[in-house]
């Protein structure tokens, strides 16, 4: 065998280390990997499926009472994060779309005249809370944003979403919807 084989040969096994290197770099950064549970990662974030979510602060930028008697999507958003700032457009549309079922509260961290600011983009039809000091998103165990939880009627946690889109998000709302007429079917 000649030194150009063993050359060749060479090359093509670090190349196959390189890209199965880069494959386990981006199956960690984006796929759902399972962190010592049963889960995976993203059930990790935010209150537990079934259980009666934290309390939220009642009043809102706006100065009024957060609605509570019907269901409700909470979005975590922070003023720092990018991919907030791009979702603003399609968290208005989606709470003026469904607006009439669902509640749509975001609870941004940050400070006032910042969440003021980012606020401005969310449009009327969310309810905007100020989370200054973050601690709203800890009593949820929310790390990442933007994040949203689903609750029913009576405030359990449904689902959770992380990095909303607005398909994710109707499906949730549906969810949130498919709850209550289950429940009042077997009532």
């Amino acid at each position: 065998m000649t030194w150009l084989f063993w050359v060749s040969y060479g090359a093509l096994w670090l190349l196959a280390i390189v890209v199965a290197f880069a494959l386990l770099i981006m199956l960690r950064e984006h796929a759902d990997v399972m962190v010592a549970t049963t889960e995976g990662r993203s059930r990790l974030h935010g209150p537990a499926e079934g259980i009666v979510a934290p309390t939220l602060p009642s009043r809102h930028l706006a100065g009024g009472d957060v609605d509570v008697g019907r269901p409700m999507i909470v979005v975590f958003l922070s003023v720092t994060c990018q991919p907030c700032w791009e979702r603003r457009t399609l968290i208005s549309s989606f709470a003026t779309d469904e607006g009439a079922r669902i509640n749509t509260v975001a609870c941004c961290s940050g400070s006032a005249d910042a969440v003021g600011e980012f606020a401005s983009g969310l449009g009327d039809a969310v309810t905007v809370l100020l989370d200054e000091d973050g601690m709203t998103a800890v009593r949820w165990r929310v790390f990442m944003t933007p994040f949203a939880v689903g609750l029913d009627y009576e405030g359990r946690v449904i689902g959770k979403l992380g990095n909303p889109g607005y398909d994710n998000l109707l499906l949730l709302a549906r969810r949130l919807v498919a709850d209550r007429s289950n429940g009042e079917d077997s009532a």
